[in-house]
């Protein structure tokens, strides 16, 4: 039950975000701006979320991961009913912005349990049936708020969070176990760790990954259901069958990942997965509409797969436990500093030369990923 509600926790703070992506095309035209303008729902969305893992880190390694994951579901609960209620293009914006603050604690909280309660040996399995929930909110999350939007309005399916993280909270109230089970816990909650963590080679390197591939992912995700829309002439919910045959292939592929990661390191399936990657991203808007470019996105989100459970996992045992909450909040705030630039840096490229360039820039930072794990970080299994 404890495994099922983290699953839950981190499908609800990754859904939140990919609810939007097929509905950028019907907010455009509502609120009368442009999918350009449209991207600042993910930028501020991604540095809310980073500013509060920042803050919130060290203080989950002071005083337990539980009582703030309670916290940050009741908070985006809270702002998941005022974006129901939401009236115009702005509300929706400090709405979505507020509601990155909970997501950040989250995903933080949800990453740094994990490394607490399992050992590494076999974390890799339990990481990667965590990460799934990332691909079940395309399954399941994108498809529906298309669904919603076309039948009912975009509205409905904040109000369904609501009620998910009101859920989640009660399981966490009966389930979970405090915090006694961790002898790692900090004695005190210190920010300058922050500064130790940049100047160590391996953490920072690890830092810089995660702002790689975040960046990477959330560029070509972001703008591909307005380039599906404008190409092809698509619906929302056609665009969402292509989220939904991903994450079939993702959801599946993530519990396999965890399983081989630990039999043959996360760090060389990592590389396999991420440098494979840049292939099919680029040749993502050379298809047309149909089964090549959905078998060319099931490859993608397999990918993504791999390589998210690898880096999770690993990067969950490159401090001690007692500075876990710390390190992932860092880490989390730069991979959320990731996606805030490299949409912003997407969504321009996107309006000047088109999805072309939008893939390339998803390609290049993917690249940089790679390289940095490759020179900079080692397995912690092989120095023990």
């Amino acid at each position: 039950m404890i495994v099922a509600t983290l699953f839950g926790v981190l499908f609800l703070a990754t859904a939140d975000i990919y609810f939007l992506v097929p509905l950028l095309p019907t907010l455009g035209r509502e609120f009368g701006v442009s999918v350009q303008s449209l991207g600042w729902l993910f930028s501020s969305y991604a540095l809310a979320a980073g500013l509060c893992s920042l803050c919130l880190g060290p203080l989950s390694d002071r005083f337990g991961r539980v009582i703030f994951l309670r916290l940050g579901l009741i908070f985006f609960g809270f702002i998941a009913i005022c974006t129901y209620l939401s009236q115009g293009y702005s509300q929706l914006f400090w709405f979505r912005t507020m509601t990155g603050l909970a997501a950040g604690l989250l995903s933080t909280c949800t990453a740094s349990f994990v490394g607490d309660f399992f050992p590494y040996e076999r974390r890799g399995r339990v990481m990667g049936v965590v990460l799934s929930s990332y691909f079940a909110a395309l399954i399941l999350g994108v498809p529906l708020a298309a669904w919603v939007a076309q039948v009912w309005n975009w509205r409905g399916i904040f109000l369904a969070s609501s009620l998910l993280a009101l859920l989640l909270l009660v399981c966490t109230l009966l389930f979970f176990p405090g915090d006694r089970f961790s002898s790692s816990r900090s004695a005190g909650a210190s920010w300058s760790v922050y500064l130790r963590l940049i100047l160590q080679r391996e953490t920072a390197a690890a830092v810089a990954v995660s702002f790689g591939v975040s960046g990477a992912t959330l560029a070509f995700l972001t703008f591909i259901s307005d380039y599906l829309d404008q190409n092809f002439g698509l619906r929302p919910v056609q665009i969402s069958l292509l989220f939904l045959t991903a994450g079939v292939a993702a959801a599946v592929g993530s519990p396999i990942a965890g399983w081989i990661s630990d039999r043959f390191t996360k760090r060389r399936v990592f590389l396999v997965a991420n440098t494979v990657l840049v292939v099919p991203l680029l040749a993502l808007d050379r298809l047309g509409w149909g089964i090549p470019l959905i078998g060319l996105f099931f490859v993608i989100s397999l990918c993504i797969s791999f390589r998210q459970t690898a880096l999770h996992t690993l990067q969950t045992e490159l401090v001690q436990g007692g500075e876990r909450g710390t390190f992932l909040a860092l880490r989390n705030a730069c991979s959320q500093l990731g996606i805030s630039i490299s949409v912003l840096v997407a969504g321009n490229l996107y309006s000047q030369v088109g999805y072309r360039g939008v893939t390339v820039w998803a390609a290049l930072l993917t690249l940089f990923s790679s390289t940095i794990l490759y020179f900079f970080i080692e397995e912690p299994m092989e120095k023990q």
